[in-house]
């Protein structure tokens, strides 16, 4: 264990905070949080919840698409073939018709062009009669020709409708072949969304009187390790110097570590910590972080959370790459630590290869 005797944050960065970070950056999950009064904060069951409810919203989301995606592809279905059962009798109307035109003119052709048909008017009670008895043969032909040139571009305007009809069931394919890996993948979300939900439950309240954590109203929102970690709950296992004040979280050399929170942060360098740093919340909350193998470019001072602040490394007293991690409540060091490790189950779930709740892996520190 290690052991560090840290100064209360100066009043200049007291004052910078309260006075500039008005509002607070959006967390992940959707709250934001103000400066003018300490927040409530979320205890683990609760960001556990949290995330349960986001990972069903979400699942629901993607399964109702897929639901409209596929009830629209079996209308275009029904459409394309009620185009297709259409158009070939269009077209073979607009061709019998046009069939019979031609054949009507011809027979007009030969009737009027030789002395039979002209006998024939002439022998109508009235020459009127008999050029009006052709004129009406003329007209039939000449809408018999209209309808058949309206059949056709009927017949076109459905064939084009149906290419557009089969494009747009080709688009809804691919669209639902998109969709089905990301529906697996928030379904499994979902999943590890419940059963995190049961280990946080357990570990905070039906399992109140064993170690495992501790019901911490804090308003973290990121992990405290920006990828692959492996962590069990060492908090206050019996170390060289006493009691672990924290946990030692695994992960691989120069993975970056971020600020789980919004507030002020500097740097704490020596000791058996190596190259550390406080982070002071704007949710009355401190975090304590060590052996980092550097500092990132992130300027000491405001900070909001997710942003990066070292990487993982082994500086100090460590046996083995691994973050060191810790939670008091108030200033940095004005009260002892408490065991974050329900809290940062619920925060690092999307990280952990399979999170265990005893302390059977190899502890680096």
């Amino acid at each position: 264990m290690f052991r560090r005797i840290a100064a209360l944050i100066t009043l200049t960065a007291t004052v910078a905070l309260s006075g500039s970070v008005a509002h607070a950056a959006d967390r992940a999950d959707g709250e934001a949080t103000t400066s003018s009064s300490v927040p409530s904060g979320r205890d683990p069951v609760a960001l556990a919840q949290q995330r349960l409810d986001d990972a069903r919203a979400q699942a629901t989301d993607i399964s109702g698409k897929i639901s409209a995606a596929q009830t629209r592809k079996a209308e275009l279905e029904a459409e394309i073939a009620d185009a297709e059962a259409k158009i070939p009798a269009l077209r073979a109307k607009a061709t019998e018709l046009r069939t019979q035109v031609k054949e009507r003119a011809a027979q007009l052709y030969v009737r009027h062009g030789s002395a039979t048909a002209f006998e024939s008017t002439m022998a109508a009670e009235s020459t009127e009669d008999g050029l009006r008895a052709a004129h009406l043969t003329d007209a039939i032909g000449g809408q018999e020709l209209d309808a058949a040139t309206e059949l056709r571009e009927t017949a076109a305007k459905l064939t084009a409708r149906e290419t557009e009809l089969k494009q747009q069931r080709t688009d809804l394919e691919k669209t639902l072949s998109d969709l089905a890996p990301l529906n697996d993948q928030l379904q499994q979300k979902l999943v590890v969304a419940s059963a995190l939900y049961d280990k946080v439950h357990a570990l905070v309240v039906d399992g109140a009187t064993t170690k495992h954590g501790t019901d911490v109203a804090t308003n973290a929102s990121a992990c405290p390790v920006k990828g692959l970690v492996v962590f069990t709950d060492d908090f206050g296992e019996l170390r060289g110097g006493g009691p672990h004040p924290g946990i030692d979280m695994a992960a691989v050399p120069e993975t970056p570590v971020v600020a789980v929170t919004d507030g002020v942060w500097r740097h704490d360098v020596g000791g058996d910590g190596g190259n550390g740093a406080w982070l002071t919340g704007t949710d009355g909350f401190s975090y304590y972080y060590a052996h980092f193998s550097h500092y990132s470019d992130a300027p000491e001072g405001i900070v909001a959370a997710g942003t990066v602040i070292g990487f993982v490394g082994m500086t100090g007293n460590a046996t083995g790459p691994h973050l060191h991690f810790e939670i008091h409540p108030g200033t940095p060091g004005a009260k002892p630590p408490v065991d974050p490790f329900a809290t940062l189950i619920a925060l690092c779930d999307a990280n952990l290869p399979g999170a265990k709740t005893q302390s059977s892996t190899v502890n680096p520190n």
